[in-house]
């Protein structure tokens, strides 16, 4: 498991499993106008990329410069900025998501920055997943997740893998229909996922391996044939109250 930013980055390009378009196809009917889209916490631009059909302008912000260099050629305008700082006007944006990223903010500060910077009408987006599983070896990766992974965990994974219920945002909620996101993957590729978890950066710097013994268990099990890998996707979605 590297801790290396860029390369990270790189694991995320390649391993992490892509949102559906149906859910930006929701997001933008949801919006006031398309004209800007603003995904916060952007990593290295998954979600950004899902956004640039659907809106004029779509802006990708991270606190982290080396995850930002990771995205591949975009549309899409990234820039190095804190949750809580974001380089934008007052009123200007019509959406604004937030994909995986949300534990990691000052959420008071930002939710009084998306505030200040969303339009009238416009539409703030919690986007989640929750604990994947797969097809035939049920349980294998809940046992994997809360045992030899869950020392590693921040106190905030249990409320990213709920769909961050305790969010607290007093504009009209905009109910979204559960899907699922849903993968054929070989068990390389679904190696690949797992060291992408946090927790594993976290287990690293204290001399802990525990992906490896999982690792060499799964590839036993899997089979040489892909499985059917899927996540519970969830938005927890609100509308900034005024004309739209």
């Amino acid at each position: 498991m590297t801790d290396n930013l860029f390369q990270r980055g790189q694991h995320y390009q390649q391993f992490r499993p892509s949102y559906p378009d149906t859910l930006f196809e929701w997001l933008s009917a949801q919006s006031p106008t398309t004209d800007i889209a603003v995904d916060v916490g952007c990593g290295s631009g998954q979600a950004s990329r899902g956004l640039e059909p659907h809106f004029k302008q779509v802006i990708g912000t991270d606190i982290s410069f080396r995850q930002l260099q990771a995205a591949p050629t975009s549309a899409a305008v990234f820039i190095a900025s804190q949750a809580h700082q974001l380089p934008l006007a007052d009123a200007c944006v019509d959406l604004i998501t937030v994909a995986q990223a949300f534990h990691w903010f000052d959420q008071t500060a930002f939710f009084s920055e998306a505030e200040r910077i969303l339009k009238p009408g416009g539409v703030m987006a919690l986007v989640s997943y929750g604990l994947c599983d797969v097809k035939g070896l049920e349980g294998k990766v809940r046992a994997f997740h809360d045992g030899a992974l869950g020392p590693w965990w921040p106190a905030e994974r249990a409320d990213v893998l709920a769909g961050h219920p305790h969010a607290q945002l007093h504009w009209p909620t905009l109910p979204f229909a559960q899907t699922t996101i849903k993968r054929e993957w070989s068990v390389e590729a679904f190696i690949g996922y797992l060291d992408t978890w946090s927790a594993l950066v976290r287990a690293a710097r204290a001399g802990k391996h525990p992906l490896a013994p999982f690792s060499e268990e799964l590839r036993k099990q899997w089979g040489p044939n892909t499985r059917t890998v899927h996540w519970p996707l969830r938005v927890r979605a609100w509308r900034k109250p005024g004309a739209q």
